[in-house]
């Protein structure tokens, strides 16, 4: 008991401290962490019929693999929170086809104010387009609003201008009833393929494709970043990262605005499964303009990302 409570505690410091910030980090980081809650579903009552101190070292080690490695969220929000001033969906579709069928009732459902779509097949782009007056595409973007769309702009990074990669991120302005909203719809680059060679290690091979795959990640996020107006008025910025919760990437870049999952939702948040490697790598981030009232991830849906719904508020 003792042993587990110690590798679960240095597990999680392990995982604060190196998530994203190198190849070996990159790997923790995308691995199953979940997987560790299981043992302690047995430990834990193991621990409370062993008398006190053990019993306190097994409640230690349950709450650093649920919340400090598998990173199990609860709201941070206090009771009675405002309503909504409006609902955000971000979706990576991973350019499914089943899911132009269904859109116009998924909209409904999710009722939202604005809508992102990642990885977009054009005849989805083209539902959205007869469904919502206020829609459209850029690339591989689509995207939707309950109020004008002012401007598209795409923001790709200079090294990446002339190509044909599709760009980092998109910025919406939205003609809201409390004024102009940036929007900032992101994509930044997957991970896979770097990912996939650590199941077959070439020998020399994978440290560089890791470490490649995290500088490109890297740059991307933080030339997004850098073209995100942080001035008083509310913004968002929302979509696929394909960078974990921790990710040290992502706090370098990001880390001055609020998570909405982690500060309004319960759960682990798993919002792509690839196999046996499910992640929460779909995030909706805003800064203290506006305030996260719930976070929830749908499922059932016929890809490996699940959409993301964020209902925010604006402070008092």
């Amino acid at each position: 008991m003792w042993l587990s409570s110690t590798v679960s505690v240095i597990g999680w410091l392990l995982l604060a401290a190196v998530n994203d910030a190198s190849p070996f980090g990159m790997l923790l980081g995308f691995a199953p962490r979940w997987w560790v809650v299981f043992p302690w579903l047995l430990l834990l009552p193991l621990g409370a019929l062993a008398g006190a101190p053990t019993a306190l070292v097994a409640v230690g080690g349950t709450l650093a693999a649920v919340f400090g490695i598998a990173r199990f969220e609860l709201p941070r929000g206090a009771a009675g929170a405002p309503p909504r001033a409006l609902r955000v969906v971000t979706y990576n579709t991973d350019f499914s086809l089943p899911l132009a069928a269904q859109l116009r009732a998924d909209l409904r459902r999710w009722d939202a104010d604005i809508v992102l779509l990642q990885d977009c097949k054009v005849v989805l782009a083209q539902t959205l387009r007869l469904a919502v007056r206020e829609a459209g595409s850029l690339g591989s973007y689509c995207f939707a609003s309950r109020w004008p769309i002012v401007d598209v702009v795409p923001l790709t990074p200079p090294a990446s201008r002339g190509t044909t990669a599709a760009p980092a991120a998109i910025r919406l302005r939205i003609r809201t009833p409390k004024g102009d909203l940036l929007v900032y719809a992101v994509h930044l680059p997957s991970p896979r393929h770097a990912l996939g060679a650590a199941r077959w290690p070439q020998p020399g091979e994978l440290v560089p494709r890791l470490r490649a795959s995290l500088d490109e990640r890297g740059r991307a996020s933080a030339f997004v970043s850098s073209m995100v107006a942080r001035r008083d008025r509310p913004f968002i910025v929302a979509g696929d990262f394909n960078l974990p919760f921790g990710s040290a990437i992502l706090r370098r870049d990001w880390g001055d605005l609020t998570n909405a999952f982690a500060a309004a939702g319960v759960g682990f948040g798993h919002t792509m499964q690839a196999g046996i490697f499910p992640v929460r790598i779909d995030h909706v981030l805003v800064p203290p303009t506006l305030r996260p009232v719930s976070a929830t991830v749908l499922s059932g849906y016929p890809s490996e990302h699940q959409p993301v719904v964020v209902d925010l508020a604006w402070p008092d």
